[in-house]
């Protein structure tokens, strides 16, 4: 069996929504969860939520990289990672969220070799913020990012699709991938529309499933 592995990022591979951090400890809290609140609800397109507020926020690259330093990973992850590697199942990083703070956090964990498929921040020496979404034109209209379409795009036939998430902004991927893990808000969400997922807890716990699966194709 082939595997290739999608994973979100923020409460996925980092244990904390990181752009909800950068944007309320950079920006203006109460506006961004006013934003986010109306995104949830279908009243706010992605790109919107974060242009918005990128326009009120102001952070230095030297800010960032400084915060982003202290951004902790789940720490099984790069052993998950490594198991992947050793079975040239391809992993990639998909967010709705942005590379200017997840290629840092990626670096600092010696993780800077991954795919990273997410939309895009300028940080200026000046502390102005430019958002830019490189996927968004082909995806499904109300995500920035739309994870679904790198499942789709990415995979390729006779491999199986593992997608792995925590929020809404995975929604996209339940009905591409082969096969979901979810957790917190994704795994409720699972639950209310009766989607077929896997719960989990961590990238240890995903190994296991997979060595799992991959035991069973064997037999």
């Amino acid at each position: 069996m082939k595997l290739r592995v999608f994973c979100d990022f923020d409460g996925t591979v980092a244990q904390n929504d990181v752009g909800n951090l950068v944007f309320t400890t950079f920006g203006d809290k109460d506006h961004w969860w006013k934003l986010v609140k109306e995104w949830e609800q279908g009243k706010l397109e992605g790109r919107e939520m974060w242009r918005k507020q990128a326009a009120i926020s102001r952070m230095t690259p030297s800010q960032l990289n400084d915060f982003a330093a202290t951004q902790a990973i789940d720490p099984t992850f790069p052993a998950f990672v490594e198991f992947c590697k050793s079975r040239r199942f391809p992993v990639y990083v998909v967010s709705d969220g942005m590379d200017a703070y997840i290629s840092r956090i990626l670096k600092h964990n010696g993780l800077d070799d991954l795919i990273v498929l997410s939309n895009h921040m300028d940080v200026s020496s000046t502390g102005i913020l430019q958002v830019e979404f490189p996927y968004y034109e082909n995806g499904c209209g109300a995500c920035a990012n739309c994870k679904g379409l790198h499942v789709t795009k990415e995979t390729k036939p006779g491999e199986t699709s593992i997608y792995i998430g925590d929020g809404y902004s995975d929604k996209c991927a339940l009905a591409i991938a082969d096969i979901t893990f979810a957790k917190d808000d994704l795994l409720s969400y699972c639950r209310e529309k009766d989607f077929p997922c896997r719960p989990y807890r961590n990238f240890e716990q995903v190994q296991k499933e997979l060595e799992e699966l991959l035991n069973d194709d064997q037999k």
